[in-house]
């Protein structure tokens, strides 16, 4: 996401007029780390200069820019840095411009300084020209050696050597040693990494400098990988328990997906169907009925490039996809489509009036969907929403411009308003009728969580976790306090996380998942922390630090809870962090409330029959065997995420009796501006806290 500047009028956002850049490399959204300052009155200047020197560099190079004008030859002789041709150009105020430095003889940029937001790629630099600006990129000589480090992921124990010299690293309980476990390498140097696991563990999983496909041992208690020192290398050895804790939950071994799951999506028949860049097809998954198999996996085409668009389910349970990639970064296109699990078909919608990449897409009341924000066709932010009609068409909302960051959190609110929760500081109430209407809603607490997690734990209950800085920091919001609604504080996640992944859990806890604790765009964690993941209890409003996964989840991973009450996390890279690989693979976490305390699996309560429709208010009937055991309903989304947001993510609690000797009567959500036409998880919740398999429901 780039910087956004905001000018308010008495009512409405006046439209201005600013560019976005296409990245050098064909990724999703720079870095936008610090909370967009308001703008005041435009400066009379038309045009603002921007200008390059090599202050710092030690070697020399080329910077050019995206938008010409800029081609500056970096030269260093006898320590002395010098600069020539083309160093310096005005471009229109406001402009955002991408300096791209091309490092002379397999030389390194080394740092960028005076950048207002640092692109995906290392080798560029982000600038939004509000007043002029000069810019030093330090380009340095070839790497003579990298850095290799070992992590530990699960919960098991293991020690991991080299070949040559270097690592001597111990796994303890799946955290790797604070020694031994870090070395420096010369450049093209071939190591060798050997891992032998402890008595009652065994080798799990290998992951990153592309051991996840060819290292061995897998299953086993010893195994190899070789590692080439091309780049700096962070390997992740999980070794796990034979016979783990399960009072902390337990991940699967990593299975092979098909492609980089960048979107994932729950679909109305339970199976997910996840799509990322278009050098993949998009991959459906048939979750296996016993839990123990990889599943089963189909290709299906797409009608046009999806990557980067906003998901939202419509009332009858396809998926409206808006926007997507034009094949430059920031710019999307006009399209809408459709998918239809019933059919397994795409088809092509009404063109939007401008186009959208990383938009946000919500869920209305009325069944149709406000997409927001997004890269229009210009590279501009798209001030304009839209909504999705019933009748197929897009009605546009003309007199509700406003800035808002790209995959904004929004959420229908009791009221049947959309409210705009971040990633920004600044929140927006937004009447979607007419031609639209904002208004002003309370400012959050950290500040801008750009990459953190949004949800609506219950009705009108928001929860912000993460993002930013990064920070570890959660708020909350409870909306049907009204206009007195203000953010809280409560406890903080046990490690600061960006980029990661928060799920509503079957029981209406929450679960984060991945992400990365080091500053930065994409950049990889700097603590094997983030692997664990932490359950959020919003009774108690505390943290619990669970099982450790095996693979990091970072920059376009994904999370999903299934119907049988596990997560499905996948996904990460295309670009990945430094030392890291595109990620190919997928995890399934089984929560604690799967596991007895012993161990063992519990024994689950049970939906013998429920009605797969229901209205609005109703009162139904749900069959189980021991009804006089269950404590909960829990009536939850489907999940539709990307970019750390699981679009209109909510849950409710609804209430219920027992009915008779083999039923409760379970009363539906009381209207739509609680939950939204379309399909529901609904799972009973016994008094052990152990969920159903649900069943999925559609309210109309």
């Amino acid at each position: 996401m780039r910087s956004i500047r905001l000018r308010r009028a008495s009512r409405l956002i006046a439209p201005l007029a600013t560019a976005a850049v296409a990245l050098l490399l064909a990724t999703c959204g720079p870095d936008q780390s610090t909370e967009p300052p308001l703008l005041g009155a435009r400066s009379a200047a038309s045009k603002v200069s921007i200008s390059v020197d090599g202050t710092g560099s030690t070697a020399g190079g080329i910077v050019t820019s995206n938008r010409g004008g800029i081609a500056c030859t970096i030269s260093v002789s006898g320590g002395v840095v010098s600069r020539s041709g083309k160093c310096a150009q005005d471009y229109k105020t406001g402009a955002t411009v991408t300096l791209i430095g091309a490092p002379a003889g397999g030389g390194v940029v080394k740092s960028w300084t005076g950048c207002t937001g640092a692109a995906e790629s290392p080798l560029s630099c982000q600038v939004k020209l509000d007043v002029a600006r000069t810019v030093s990129v330090a380009f340095g000589p070839p790497a003579s050696s990298y850095v290799l480090s070992i992590a530990g992921g699960a919960g098991g124990n293991g020690k991991i050597t080299s070949t040559p010299a270097g690592i001597s690293c111990s796994i303890t309980n799946g955290s790797a040693a604070s020694t031994g476990c870090t070395t420096s390498l010369g450049t093209g140097t071939s190591v060798t990494l050997s891992a032998v696991a402890s008595s009652g563990s065994y080798l799990k999983a290998w992951a990153g400098a592309g051991c996840a496909t060819s290292g061995t041992g897998v299953k086993g208690t010893s195994g190899s990988c070789v590692v080439q020192m091309s780049a700096t290398q962070n390997v992740v050895v999980s070794f796990d328990l034979v016979s783990p804790i399960a009072t902390a939950g337990e991940w699967s071994a990593p299975t092979t997906w098909p492609a980089i799951a960048i979107h994932s999506h729950l679909l109305p028949d339970g199976r997910v169907l996840t799509w990322g860049r278009s050098d993949h097809a998009p991959v459906l998954w048939t979750p296996p009925d016993s839990g123990t198999s990889a599943g089963t996996f189909a290709s299906i085409s797409k009608p046009a490039d999806l990557f980067c668009s906003g998901p939202s389910f419509l009332a009858d349970g396809r998926l409206l996809s808006a926007g997507g990639h034009s094949g430059i970064d920031d710019q999307g296109i006009l399209t809408s489509t459709i998918f239809d699990f019933a059919s397994n078909t795409w088809t092509t919608g009404p063109n939007m009036q401008n186009g959208r990449w990383y938009p946000s897409n919500t869920t209305l009341a009325t069944g149709e969907v406000l997409t927001l924000s997004g890269g229009d066709t210009s590279q501009a932010t798209n001030l304009i929403p839209e909504v999705y009609q019933s009748s197929g068409t897009w009605r546009v909302l003309s007199t509700a411009s406003l800035y808002l960051p790209y995959y904004s959190f929004a959420f229908v609110t009791p009221t049947g308003s959309v409210f705009v929760a971040g990633p920004s500081q600044t929140t927006y109430f937004l009447d979607p009728t007419g031609t639209g209407h904002w208004t002003s809603g309370p400012s959050s607490l950290y500040g801008y969580r750009d990459y953190g997690s949004a949800l609506m734990y219950d009705a009108g209950k928001i929860f912000m976790v993460g993002g930013g800085g990064p920070t570890a920091s959660a708020e909350v919001l409870d909306l049907n306090a009204g206009p007195s609604a203000s953010w809280r504080s409560v406890p903080p996640m046990s490690v600061a996380r960006r980029q990661s992944n928060a799920t509503i859990l079957a029981d209406g806890k929450v679960l984060v998942t991945g992400g990365s604790n080091a500053a930065g765009f994409n950049v990889a964690p700097t603590s094997q922390a983030v692997l664990a993941a932490e359950l959020w209890d919003p009774t108690t409003e505390t943290w619990r630090t669970l099982a450790r996964m095996t693979h990091y989840r970072l920059y376009h991973s994904t999370a999903l809870l299934l119907p049988d009450g596990r997560v499905l996390s996948a996904g990460s890279g295309q670009p990945s962090a430094t030392g890291l690989t595109d990620d190919y693979t997928a995890e399934i976490f089984s929560p604690p409330y799967l596991f007895n305390a012993d161990g063992t699996r519990a024994t689950r309560p049970t939906i013998a029959a429920a009605p797969t429709l229901v209205t609005y208010g109703q009162s139904f009937d749900v069959q189980t065997p021991a009804p006089a055991s269950i404590s909960k309903v829990m009536w939850i989304s489907l999940g539709s995420v990307t970019h750390s947001y699981n679009e209109n993510q909510h849950a409710l609690h609804l209430t219920f009796a027992v009915g008779s000797a083999s039923s409760i009567t379970v009363t539906a959500p009381a209207r739509a501006e609680l939950a939204p036409p379309g399909y529901y998880l609904l799972f009973i919740v016994d008094n052990r806290g152990v969920p159903s398999v649900a069943r999925i429901v559609r309210v109309t």
